[in-house]
């Protein structure tokens, strides 16, 4: 406008020069009218100069607390990511008693650990879970990116290690094909962000699951294609970067198939199956004491304050391993319902017999403020509720949420009788089943407060015997033969969250 009322003025001025000279020679006329041109030419150029620039700034823009930039063709993109999880839990035990009395034990392990005593006395106390900061974006329209670092741990905080650091192409549509470091799809609730679970931790059956071939910072190649109802991922997967030396990795294979059954505007129906395959395992080399070849699963119940695993089935020899997975899961109006099922298997490189386990959970829950848990077709799974009105001085609640969940898992195989040595093909991993309720308050959609309680049942038998008679160390750190190392107690966690 200001340009458009310079030439404006400008005409206007010839004109009227035009007009007060009293028959002005023909040459003087010609010249007004060159001046006037130059001048249009010269505002022309103006103009397009004004405009070339204006296009070549990026956009920048602060959205949900999350800053980004831009280009100015959009074809490329950096924004800033944040996750910051900070837990404080505390565990009601019967008191502790000595290693030769008290036969509560935690992982195996061929020298006194940690958690033999850890078992006994599980850690109450305060930690970040997690803390991750790092980039994410597009490069020329077709690539994309992501970088982020955790500096959070289990129990204590890292020095920082690589969650995230990975490259894709989308250029394929429906297809993407994915390479770095990232946790591939390994089952439903793997799917769902860390910043989106129901509880505080995942269930310990899909902690196994995720953990056999895939898990955060997985290395691998990964392709992944979506539709207008389904998904689908296939990821071959090496080690994990917090991993130690090994002379050959492992290698396996891990996918998953997710379907949107039905859908209305107040309900989502969700079926899909997973799978994991150990091609084959870490090589511990030639001279290695123990398994050379191995897998071994085993998990923290269900809260990470303390590093202590009370189910473990030791490094079992193996030749494969394998883990296949059922998904169903449904939300209508503000109630939501989701549980998998699983079966672990060994095939091992002795004679003895392949071992086999099983898992399973179940959790749902109610938000008493209406809110919906939403579905997200690109991960096939669920995302956390949004507040229709977030929490400040003048009003709003945010969203207000009850929750529940039962889980199992089984690592025993062949377990035999109490009191008695295992046989040569057990496997005494351990029984575990975990109640747990919880109250989840999201005030704005990027805070969050979650207050867990959790009752842990673990039914398992020592596994020493002939060929290991000492998995725990030295007595009096390996109890005797065929007594109960499990245990009963309640825990009770609280979880503070914010992310961008």
């Amino acid at each position: 406008m200001k340009h458009m009322a310079t030439l404006l003025a400008a005409a206007i001025a010839l004109t009227q020069a035009a007009l007060a000279a009293d028959d002005p020679p023909a040459q003087s006329v010609q010249q007004r009218i060159d001046a006037m041109q130059k001048q249009l030419d010269a505002l022309k150029e103006e103009q397009q100069k004004s405009k070339l620039t204006t296009q070549e700034q990026p956009r920048v823009s602060f959205s949900s607390n999350r800053f980004s930039v831009t280009s100015a063709d959009g074809r490329s993109s950096i924004a800033f990511r944040a996750l910051v999880q900070g837990d404080a839990a505390f565990y009601s035990q019967d008191p502790e008693g000595t290693l030769a009395t008290d036969f509560r034990r935690g992982s195996v392990g061929g020298t006194p650990n940690r958690e033999n005593n850890a078992a006994r006395d599980l850690s109450s106390g305060v930690y970040f879970r997690r803390a991750r900061f790092g980039v994410e974006g597009t490069i020329n329209r077709d690539f994309g990116y992501r970088l982020v670092m955790e500096l959070g741990g289990s129990g204590t905080e890292l020095q920082g290690r690589i969650n995230d650091a990975w490259i894709n192409y989308t250029g394929l549509a429906p297809f993407t094909f994915q390479i770095g470091a990232f946790s591939p799809p390994a089952n439903l609730d793997d799917s769902t962000p860390a910043d989106d679970t129901l509880f505080s931790e995942r269930a310990s059956p899909n902690e196994m699951s995720r953990s056999l071939v895939g898990a955060d910072g997985r290395i691998g190649l990964g392709m992944r294609a979506n539709g207008a109802r389904w998904m689908t991922a296939l990821t071959f997967t090496s080690r994990t970067v917090t991993d130690a030396e090994v002379f050959d990795s492992q290698k396996g294979l891990v996918g998953r198939f997710a379907y949107l059954a039905l859908t209305g505007g107040d309900y989502n129906l969700h079926v899909g199956a997973s799978g994991s395959y150990v091609l084959s395992p870490a090589d511990q080399g030639s001279d290695a004491t123990g398994v050379r070849f191995g897998v071994r699963l085993r998990d923290r119940p269900e809260l990470r304050a303390d590093s202590a695993r009370l189910i473990d089935t030791g490094t079992i020899d193996a030749r494969h391993a394998y883990v296949i997975g059922a998904e169903l899961a449904a939300n209508w109006r503000n109630l939501f319902l989701q549980s998998e099922g699983y079966r672990f298997g060994v095939e091992r490189i002795s004679t003895v017999g392949n071992p086999h386990f099983d898992g399973f959970y179940v959790q749902g829950s109610w938000t008493i403020t209406g809110e919906s848990h939403r579905y997200n077709m690109a991960n096939g799974a669920y995302q956390a509720p949004k507040p229709f009105l977030p929490f400040n001085s003048t009003g709003g609640l945010g969203v207000w949420e009850l929750a529940a969940r039962f889980s199992r898992v089984n690592l025993n195989f062949e377990g035999g009788a109490a009191g008695m040595p295992p046989a040569s093909n057990s496997v005494r991993g351990g029984d575990q089943s975990i109640w747990t309720l919880g109250v989840n308050w999201y005030p704005t959609g990027t805070l969050r407060f979650d207050l867990d309680i959790q009752r842990v049942d673990v039914d398992r038998l020592n596994p020493a015997g002939p060929g290991n008679t000492a998995p725990f160390g030295a007595s009096p750190a390996t109890p005797p033969i065929g007594v109960q190392i499990g245990q009963q107690y309640t825990a009770f966690a609280l979880r503070s969250q914010f992310n961008f």
